[in-house]
C-alpha cells in the first residue's frame, strides 16, 4: 500500500462556459511518477493549474533564465512564502536547499548564474524549488519542451529519481512518449472526446530499462502495468504508428 498524495474527486475543467472535461476522478501516490498525455487542445495545461493547492507546486514551461541571479538566488526567490520579511529562509528551508541540490546533483552549480545554464541544467534549478518547498506534489507542464534527445532524456530520469528518493509524486504532461513512457508509472489521458482516463493503479515501483534514444527500438510492452499504460494512449491516439509504443 503507498499513502496517497493527491486525490481529486469529479473535477470538471474549462474555459468559462466550455467544460473541456468532466467527472475528472484519481489518486496519485507518494513516490509515483505519472505522465500525462493528450493531443493539443485536450486540457492538459488547464488541468495541472486547477490542481494547485497546499502542498502542490506546479512547474510551468518557459520560465525565464534572468541573468544576474544565481541557482541558489532562484531557488530562494521561489520560496519566497517561506521567507521572512527581509526576504531570508530559515535554517530549515536552507537544508531541504541542500537536499534538493543533492537529490538532483547540482550542487556545483549553486554559484552559477541561471542565464550560462543549458534548458536541462535549468529545469533541475526549477526541480529543486519544488523540492525546497517541500511540495508532496510536484507538478510540471512540458518540462521536456524544446530540450535535445540527450537533455530530454536526463530531465526524464530525474522526474522518476526524484520521485523513488523523496516520496514526491510527480505529474508530467508530454508530447514525447516513447521516452516518457519509460519512466511513468502510470498514464493519465484526456482525449478530443472530453474523457479522462487512467493506466491500472500504482502498485509498486518499476524496474523500467535504460532509457534509450528515440532513434532507437522501444522496450518490448510485456507486463500487464505497460500494456495497460499502451491501451490507454491507443485511446488517445488512436493514429499512433505501431513501434511508438
Amino acid at each position: 500500500m503507498h499513502s496517497t498524495a493527491l486525490r481529486v474527486e469529479n473535477l470538471s475543467i474549462g474555459y468559462g462556459d466550455l467544460a473541456l472535461v468532466r467527472d475528472i476522478s484519481f489518486e496519485l501516490a507518494l513516490g509515483e511518477c505519472v505522465l500525462l498525455a493528450g493531443p493539443n487542445g485536450t486540457g492538459k495545461t488547464t488541468l495541472l493549474k486547477a490542481l494547485v493547492t497546499e502542498g502542490v507546486v506546479l512547474i510551468p514551461t518557459n520560465i525565464p533564465k534572468v541573468k544576474g541571479f544565481t541557482v541558489e538566488a532562484f531557488i530562494q526567490t521561489g520560496c519566497y512564502r517561506e521567507s521572512d520579511w527581509r526576504g531570508r529562509i530559515s535554517k530549515e528551508v536552507a537544508a531541504k536547499m541542500e537536499k534538493a541540490l543533492e537529490v538532483l546533483g547540482i550542487q556545483e552549480f549553486r554559484n552559477r548564474d541561471i542565464s550560462t545554464l543549458s534548458d536541462g541544467e535549468f529545469q533541475k534549478a526549477c526541480l529543486a524549488t519544488g523540492l525546497t518547498r517541500k511540495a508532496e506534489v510536484l507538478l510540471l507542464d512540458e518540462p521536456t519542451a524544446h530540450l535535445d534527445v540527450e537533455n530530454r532524456i536526463d530531465v526524464l530520469r530525474t522526474l522518476r529519481e526524484v520521485a523513488r528518493k523523496t516520496g514526491t509524486a510527480v505529474l508530467f504532461s508530454s508530447h514525447d512518449l516513447h521516452d516518457a513512457l519509460q519512466v511513468a508509472d502510470r498514464i493519465f489521458v484526456l482525449t478530443r472526446d472530453g474523457r479522462f482516463l487512467t493506466s491500472e493503479t500504482f502498485d509498486k515501483p518499476s524496474n523500467p530499462e535504460p532509457l534509450s534514444t528515440s532513434n532507437e527500438v522501444p522496450p518490448v510492452i510485456s507486463s500487464e502495468a505497460e500494456k495497460s499504460k499502451a491501451a490507454v494512449l491507443r485511446s488517445a491516439f488512436p493514429s499512433l504508428p505501431p513501434d511508438t509504443l
